[in-house]
């Protein structure tokens, strides 16, 4: 072991695909007879993964300073037990994951893979690609590649087994076991592997750790003395009650509330049964919110099996067969607290089960009491008698392939391939309400009323728990959803040298790549009834379904220009090129320029200028409309819902259809104007143009040091994007951009966004279309520093030999815009309402190890820099959660080699038990935290062992 970790840890090298003397470099597809990388690469080994248990790939990815964490084990909600990577914080969707240099199937109709798909026991290796790499891989390689390299060329046995398990609480425990086969045939001109793995990770609560288990509310900017305030939803046990217009229910409650004298220097909004009374809701410190956080998963449960079968079998020299299949069952349970839900319901005021004082309320208010018997009020419960919502997501993926390679002749070889992949993807949804069923059930207070017969009475007015059994059996919803994912690609290519345009300065001739591609991915989401309109709970859901293809040609070659000279021992340039044509956007064009200089052996310098590409999925394109009510003021209309001033310019307030006799009257009736939200088929495809300028240093007076430092800068242009309809608004129609008119008033719609005899937007089905479109920016900009040094302990007074790895990462900028008109948000070094996921400006994970003997210590250093609150979160936030400290975790781990067959190891993470950053819920994720970036779990202590032979 100590000599494969040595090995791991102190090559600056890729990992490789490898042939013989032959090898191919992620990132490029020119076979090479070294391991020298034309584009930056970050590599981690089986031996670095294994080093502290990672049983997930993404929580040792997400240590990364390449890497923004995205869902993992931790993401309850928002997640959808998923596991995913974004490098550079530019999204799942921007960041392309193959499978040995081959793509690999998505999980959902957005098409991002999901990483516990990915059989981690057969994982010899992940390459992280910075920058574009469209011109090599095609779409979705803009922020760059995640390439998980397997083991496919493997003989004997081997048993991996391993418990982890929280120290502090002794819960959380994962369970690993996963047994390799391989070995060769026919005197060794074929192999062929066989792994199977299980995985069990046990649930933890937001409940189980101080820091979670309750709502934080900050208390506001200069309140910080006052410390968090427990707070959480006005979705109550015991029901919130509202007038139909006030929340208070006219004067009558008003004057309720201004009598009691809990409500004094607090504020109260809305009236509820506590128990024990109709009282007021106070929501200010004390308040009588429900604290939904306890029953929140702070690590989701999951169960994994994965199977695995490599084969290779050689013909001969010109012929090698290969082929591979993965299967991998994953079930990831959520779960939130019981639903929360708002339902506007309408009473008969003869029901007797209504308490006194809530049926005075209810009668007294002009508003509710509608005059015919009935009241209609805005109720908002937590539904508790049913339990808590749980959506088991239960996925079986496989990939099989099947390919050809071979050598043409001395100088050209060809490799040909079919990629078929295919997830389905179970949903069960459960906890939901049927908002028609409960209005019904709340009226039905006695059977022998017309249409009650069989409907038991729904009782919301008597405080927690008065919900019957029959009450909650009616009501309830457990609902389904089946996701269907394919991808199939085939790639044929040839390589080879090109003597005869070898340039007389150089000794090696240009290599060249030459191939085609054929791609297709289809979605299919599909919901059952239950999902719908009428369902509260989970987000309803409505079919998707799409198929983007494409063919493609591509090349790439890498030109020798100088070699053997004095300051020029070798200097060459790549080039790549590719042209797409979709069936959605048309043709693509995406190329990458690259030059790498190599001035000794000690020092090579590098630069790469990619365009690169991503086409929209099949849910940017082919998402179902549903209808949303966003709030906005119409700068056409003027009135209490309109905006008109001298800002607006009249004639594009004239082009969209509002006649000259209204511009300015008070036509807008409503402030919420309903419009169509879903996918766009004529979306075109984000570009990006991505720099790294990089240098590799290993000098000859530190024997086993290697440097890499690498610039990078990335820009994203036509990015999709949803823009509000007031930014739209505003930008048509007092800025005068065409484009944002343009999206508002579509040429040649079906039906206008604007009523054409009134000017009015947003009803009686007039209403716009705030489908994606390409109009958002992002940029990255930062430096990567990576140092490996081996050497002999003994310069430091200690036997053996050590090894140090050092990944570190500088964010310079990480800024983006929304629409044509919106500022840039700014985004290194924050987090929040704007940002997202804490963008530390500094980060770093450092390994070292010692090697004597049998022993191996190892020990990991990872910090994440400090970090502030972004401008709209500080705004609103108290010094309690306007920053993040920096953080320092750090990870041990002991093995040692029993004999040549079996090493036991023990370690464990976090061993100082760093505190959680708790923050108040504005500020925040999930969990008073944002627990996919920092520990949530405490030290945790993990044993392991491993057999070979």
């Amino acid at each position: 072991m100590a000599s494969t970790l040595i090995s791991g840890l102190a090559v600056a090298a890729p990992a490789v695909a490898q042939d013989d003397d032959v090898v191919v470099v992620t990132g490029s597809r020119i076979q090479r007879t070294d391991t020298v990388a034309p584009s930056p690469i970050t590599n981690v080994s089986a031996e670095q993964l294994a080093v502290v248990n990672t049983v997930n790939t993404e929580d040792f990815i997400n240590t990364l300073p390449q890497v923004v964490p995205a869902f993992d084990s931790t993401s309850n909600n928002p997640g959808n037990g998923t596991a995913t990577v974004s490098l550079r914080g530019l999204g799942t969707t921007r960041t392309l994951v193959l499978v040995d240099g081959m793509r690999f199937v998505g999980a959902g109709p957005n098409q991002v893979v999901d990483l516990n798909n990915i059989p981690s026991a057969l994982v010899e290796s992940v390459d992280i690609v910075t920058g574009g790499a469209s011109a090599v891989y095609g779409s979705d390689a803009v922020a760059g590649v995640v390439n998980f390299i397997m083991k496919d060329d493997f003989e004997g046995v081997e048993i991996n087994a391993s418990q982890e398990t929280s120290l502090g609480d002794l819960d959380g425990d994962i369970t690993t076991l996963s047994i390799t086969m391989g070995g060769n045939f026919d005197d060794g001109r074929g192999n062929a592997v066989i792994s199977m793995g299980y995985t069990n990770r046990q649930a933890v609560f937001q409940g189980d750790r101080d820091f979670s288990s309750l709502t934080n509310w900050d208390p506001g900017p200069g309140n910080a003395a006052d410390g968090f305030i427990a707070g959480g939803s006005s979705n109550i046990p015991g029901t919130r009650f509202r007038g139909a217009t006030s929340s208070n229910f006219g004067a009558y409650g008003a004057g309720l509330v201004a009598a009691d004298p809990l409500c004094s220097g607090n504020t109260c909004s809305g009236f509820f049964n506590s128990g024990s009374g109709i009282v007021p809701m106070r929501f200010g410190s004390p308040n009588d919110t429900y604290n939904y956080a306890p029953s929140n998963y702070l690590q989701l449960p999951q169960e994994r099996y994965n199977f695995s079968a490599f084969a290779t079998y050689e013909v001969n020299q010109h012929l090698e067969l290969y082929g591979r299949g993965v299967y991998a069952n994953n079930v990831v349970d959520s779960q939130l607290a019981p639903t929360p839900a708002g339902v506007t319901l309408t009473y008969d005021l003869a029901d007797p089960n209504i308490p006194a004082a809530l049926l005075a309320l209810m009668t007294n208010d002009p508003a509710s009491n509608n005059g015919d018997g009935t009241a209609t009020v805005r109720t908002s419960r937590r539904y508790q008698e049913i339990g808590t919502r749980n959506s088991l997501r239960d996925t079986s993926s496989f990939q099989l392939v099947f390919g050809a390679r071979g050598d043409i002749n001395e100088n050209w070889a060809y490799d040909v391939f079919a990629n078929y992949s295919r997830s389905s993807i179970s949903q069960i949804q459960t906890g939901n309400i049927s908002v028609s069923a409960l209005q019904q059930a709340v009226t039905c207070w006695d059977q022998s009323l017309p249409g009650c017969s069989g409907v038991p009475y729904a009782d919301l007015v008597n405080g927690p728990n008065s919900l019957s059994q029959a009450g909650v059996d009616y009501i309830s919803r457990t609902g389904a959803q089946i996701d269907n994912v394919e991808l199939f690609q085939t790639v044929a290519t040839v390589n080879g040298e090109l003597p005869m345009f070898q340039l007389p300065t150089a000794e090696y001739a240009p290599a060249l790549v030459l191939g085609v591609e054929y791609r297709e991915a289809s979605a299919e989401s599909i919901p059952d009834s239950v999902l719908g309109p009428d369902v509260r709970g989970f987000n309803s859901s409505l079919p998707v379904a799409g198929v983007v293809d494409v063919y493609e040609f591509f090349a790439e070659a890498e030109i020798p220009l100088i070699t053997g000279k004095a300051m020029v021992e070798s200097l060459s340039a790549n080039l790549a090129f590719r042209t797409s044509e979709y069936n959605t956007v048309g043709n693509t064009e995406t190329f990458a320029v690259g030059l790498g200089w190599q001035i000794n052996d000690q020092i090579r310098l590098r630069g790469n200028f990619n365009r690169a590409v991503r086409a929209p999925n099949v849910n940017d394109l082919f998402a179902p409309f549903t209808n949303g009510f966003p709030g906005a003021g119409d700068p056409c209309s003027g009135g209490a819902n309109g905006s008109y001033s001298a800002a607006t310019i009249d004639a594009t307030c004239l082009a969209a259809g509002v006649p000259a006799g209204q511009l300015g009257a008070p036509f807008q009736g409503n402030a919420q104007m309903e419009a169509l939200f879903g996918g766009n088929t004529g979306l075109g495809a984000e570009t990006a143009d991505t720099y790294t300028i990089g240098a590799v240093i290993e000098p000859n007076a530190i024997e086993g040091l290697t440097v890499q430092l690498d610039y990078y800068n990335i820009e994203i242009e036509d990015a999709i994007s949803t823009v509000p309809l007031q930014t739209l608004l505003n930008e048509c129609h007092l800025t005068g951009i065409q484009a944002s008119c343009d999206t508002l008033y579509p040429a040649g719609a079906a039906t206008p966004s604007r009523n054409p005899a009134t000017g009015e937007m947003g009803a009686n089905g007039f209403v716009p279309n705030l489908s994606p479109i390409n109009v958002a920016t992002l940029s990255v900009e930062g430096i990567d520093l990576r140092v490996d040094y081996s050497f002999a302990a003994d310069v430091i007074g200690l036997p053996g030999d050590m090894a140090i790895t050092y990944y570190g990462g500088f964010v310079m900028a990480s800024d983006f815009t929304t629409s044509a008109s919106s500022p840039v948000i700014e985004c290194a070094g924050l987090y929040g309402l704007d940002c997202g996921e804490p963008t530390p400006e500094y980060k770093h994970s450092m390994q070292s190890s010692w090697y004597t003997g049998p022993f191996t210590t190892s020990l990991r250093w990872r910090h994440i820099g400090a970090l502030d609150a972004d401008p709209t979160t500080a705004g609103f936030v108290s010094d309690l959660s306007d920053d993040i400290t920096a953080k320092d975790y750090f990870d041990v781990t002991f093995s040692y080699d029993v004999n040549e067959a079996f090493t036991a190891t023990v370690g464990v993470t976090n061993f100082t038990d760093t505190d959680v950053p708790e923050l108040g819920s504005t500020a925040s994720e999930q969990a008073n935290t944002w627990p996919a970036t920092y520990e949530t779990l405490g030290r945790r202590l993990f044993v392991g062992g491993r057999l070979r032979f």
